[in-house]
Parts: structure tokens; C-alpha cells; sequence
């Protein structure tokens, strides 16, 4: 692929550590899902509360992301990371240590979500600006490392619970590994996004105004397929304890499996971006992941509810990148500025629905209240069918290119 060069840094050299930090982010931001069996039975806590604690990471999340957005334009993106390793050293830390209650350990899982995102969006942003050929295949290799850390991270957490560690170990050990990741990024280089500026209202404007149809489809979807990972996410090993009473390393293996499907769907779906329009697989993809999500939730047996679950997340591979690949139809650094806006409707999706399904558990059945993530998925293919006809509007005036902003070269 090639990159522009927009910074005194080689952006190539930039790649590895992008890399890296996606699978160390996978790894963190998964880890709720895995032990919050451990956590409820521990504190003694509800269902519904559960979803609280669910809620608290990913309003943190959505707190990073606009800090990203609106204040943290000034500050390079290297220092930002490293300040970010630290947060999540500080969160888990907290986690593992200090949370005794419902209110302490909601307070430690929003320090972690606040810090966790913006990595996470960073890479979106960084490859935006720096990439001009082969979009589509940076932007699935970046989202499959992040899912490379994801399908680790589950089966390490469930394999050590079931050797008798607890889950105030495992947000303690995370926290060891944050210090080692916050060294290791102080000391390679990173390129900086020139150009960046902080969100105002003006710059919001411009979008809306120019591609307002094609940017309101793009992160219509994001939400509602994010809506439908954070689902499952978090919910899918307490689905499969409570539904088929299985012990902590199957049941981390449910989530394990879902993103292995990511993990590889993202790249078998490389080639196919060469031969079919993105919105195009966008609709195919996520009308596979609707059925399977169904399908895991509501099989009476747990072996195939695993499989389709693995299922489910081949269908859900693609989605994002997918949609991600319509950034380039924003000029200069507002490709980056959507992928951005991108990452905080995908964290308000989050925070909503994986605390919804608590309390749709407790009223409805662990069971339904899972199947319910099928409903975003599909509505997902109606507007990928709304995305093709958006996507080819023609490129967006000149008035959104220009003006004070830099844009970046």
C-alpha cells in the first residue's frame, strides 16, 4: 500500500505499531465479556446491574472519543497512545484493587473506556490520512489485528479462570501488560496526522452539508452493527452459562470463536473489495451475521451453538471495514474527521445495547434478549442498499475542501 508522506516520520514505519496497539486494544476491551460471570457472582450483583457495568465502559468509551474529536487535535498522536496505555494501566489497576462494589468498579471501567478508544480510533484516523492506495485492504488489516487480539484474549482469560485465578487477577495483570505497552510506544517511532484540528461546529456543518446523506447512512450503520458486537460481546459467555450451564473456559470460548469468524472474514474479504462494490458485501455480510445471531442464541444445543456463533461472526467480519471504506469520499482530514465520528456512534451503540440486554435477560430470558442483536444486523442490509445509491453522488463541493483548515497533502 502506499502512503503520502505528511510528516517528518516515515509513515511506513508507522504500520507495525499500529498493528500492535489493535491487538493489545482487542485484547482490553474484551476482557468484560469473559469475566463478568465472575464479577456478578462475586460482588453479588444482578443481571441489570451487570448491564451497569457494561454501560459505564462504554460511556467511558464515548467520553474518549469526543475528547478525541473536540479537544486533543493539538496533542500528537504518539503522545496520545502512550497517555492512553497509561489510562488503561490506571483503570485495570483500579479494577483489580480498589472496586468493592458496584459504583467502584463502574468508576474503574470507565477510566479504562475512556483510554481503550482512542487508540482504537487513532489507527482509523492515521490510515485515512496517510493511505492512498489499497484502502480497503489497510483498513481489514487493521480491523483484523484488533480482532487477532479479541480472539486471543478469550480463550487466555477463560483458560486461567478455570485454573482457579480470579477476575481481580486478570484486570491486574492487564494492567502490568498496559505499563509494558506505554514503554514499548515511548520509544518507537510514530508519524503524526498533520492538519488535525479540533471539532467545531462549522467543520460539522460542512460535512452535513456537502455529503450529509452519504455520512448519515455511514454512521447509521456503524451503529447498528456495532449494537449487535456489543451484544454479543459481552453477553454471549453468561448466554452460554446460563443457558447450557457451561464452565468459564467454554463459555470465553463462545466470544473466542465469534471473532475467530471476524478475524477471518476479514481477510477473505480482501480480494472480493477488488470485484464487488462495498455496500454490495456490506448488505451480504450482515444478512449472513442476522440469521446466524438467531441461530446462537436461540439452537437448544451448545456445540451448535458455538459453531453459529463462529458463523455469526464471519458475517459480521466485514461490516466495518466496509463502511469504513467510504471515508475517502470526504476530502483532506475530514476522512479522517468521519472515520472519527465513525468510532463515537460505534461507542454510543456500545454503552446503549450491551446494557440493554440485562435487563431484557431478567424480563425476557437470557436466550431472546441475545436473539434480539439480529434485529440492528438486518436492518443493517437496508442500509447498506441506501449506501450504494449514496456513495455515488458526486465528490463533495469545494467549499468543504477549503477555507482555513489544512488539509493534508
Amino acid at each position: 500500500m502506499a502512503t503520502s508522506t505528511t510528516s517528518a516520520e516515515d509513515p511506513s514505519r508507522s504500520l507495525p505499531v499500529l498493528f500492535g496497539t489493535q491487538f493489545y486494544i482487542g485484547v482490553m476491551l474484551i476482557t468484560l465479556g469473559p469475566v463478568l460471570d465472575s464479577i456478578l457472582k462475586d460482588l453479588g450483583l444482578t443481571l441489570a446491574q451487570g448491564g451497569l457495568l457494561s454501560l459505564a465502559f462504554y460511556a467511558g468509551r464515548v467520553t474518549g472519543m469526543l475528547l478525541l474529536n473536540f479537544a486533543l487535535a493539538r496533542v500528537p498522536l504518539k503522545t496520545v497512545m502512550v497517555a492512553c496505555a497509561w489510562g488503561m494501566a490506571l483503570g485495570s489497576a483500579a479494577a483489580g484493587l480498589l472496586s468493592f462494589n458496584l459504583g467502584s468498579l463502574m468508576a474503574a471501567l470507565y477510566v479504562s473506556g475512556v483510554a481503550g478508544v482512542i487508540p482504537n480510533a487513532v489507527s482509523g484516523v492515521w490510515v485515512a490520512a496517510h493511505v492512498e492506495k489499497g484502502l480497503e485492504r489497510a483498513m481489514l488489516l487493521i480491523a483484523a489485528f484488533f480482532a487477532l487480539g479479541v480472539v486471543v484474549a478469550p480463550l487466555a482469560i477463560g483458560g486461567l479462570l478455570q485454573a482457579g485465578a480470579t477476575w481481580r487477577m486478570i484486570f491486574v495483570g492487564e494492567a502490568a501488560l498496559s505499563v509494558v505497552v506505554a514503554v514499548v510506544l515511548t520509544l518507537l517511532p510514530f508519524a503524526d496526522v498533520r492538519g488535525r484540528q479540533n471539532l467545531g461546529l462549522g467543520h460539522l456543518r460542512g460535512l452535513a452539508s456537502s455529503r450529509g446523506l452519504l455520512l448519515t447512512v455511514m454512521l447509521a450503520a456503524i451503529f447498528l452493527y456495532v449494537a449487535t458486537e456489543g451484544m454479543l460481546g459481552v453477553w454471549l459467555p453468561k448466554h452460554q452459562v446460563e443457558v447450557f450451564g457451561a464452565g468459564p473456559a467454554v463459555a470465553a470460548l463462545s466470544v473466542t470463536l465469534f471473532w475467530s469468524g471476524i478475524t477471518l472474514g476479514r481477510y477473505l474479504a480482501v480480494p472480493l473489495t477488488r470485484t464487488h462494490s462495498p455496500a454490495r458485501l456490506l448488505a451480504g455480510f450482515a444478512g449472513m451475521e442476522a440469521v446466524f445471531i438467531a441461530a446462537t442464541a436461540l439452537v437448544p444445543s451448545l456445540l451448535w451453538s458455538q459453531v453459529f456463533a463462529f458463523l455469526a461472526g464471519l458475517g459480521a467480519s466485514a461490516c466495518w471495514p466496509l463502511v469504513a471504506c467510504y471515508t475517502p469520499r470526504f476530502p483532506g482530514w475530514y476522512s479522517g474527521v468521519v472515520y472519527s465520528l465513525m468510532m463515537l456512534a460505534g461507542t454510543g451503540a456500545y454503552s446503549t445495547f450491551s446494557y440493554v440486554v440485562g435487563p431484557a435477560a431478567e424480563a425476557l430470558g437470557m436466550s431472546t434478549a441475545l436473539a434480539l442483536a439480529a434485529v440492528p444486523a438486518a436492518a443493517v442490509v437496508f442500509l447498506a442498499l441506501v449506501l450504494e445509491r449514496a456513495g455515488r453522488v458526486p465528490s463533495p463541493s469545494p467549499a468543504l475542501s477549503t477555507g482555513k483548515e489544512r488539509s493534508v497533502p
